[in-house]
């Protein structure tokens, strides 16, 4: 696993941009938890030209409860 060094004496999480995996400073990135606006846009045209997907179809109901009786 490559990390980043941390400062000694900090538990700071260290968060990782889901799309280039470049190490975020911190959560005030304006474009958090992207690291840029251009890894945003990336992520938007992936929902949008559907290469994400669920793992199972939506339940029109919104029924929970049967989710939780099937595990």
């Amino acid at each position: 696993m490559n990390t980043p060094p941390k400062k000694i004496g900090t538990d700071e999480p260290l968060f990782k941009c889901p799309i280039c995996k470049a190490f975020l400073p911190n959560t005030s990135v304006t474009s958090f938890p992207f690291c840029s606006d251009r890894c945003r846009l990336i992520d938007l045209g992936k929902w949008l030209d559907g290469s994400y997907t669920t793992s199972r179809p939506i339940d029109p109901t919104g029924n929970d409860e049967d989710i939780q009786h099937q595990h």
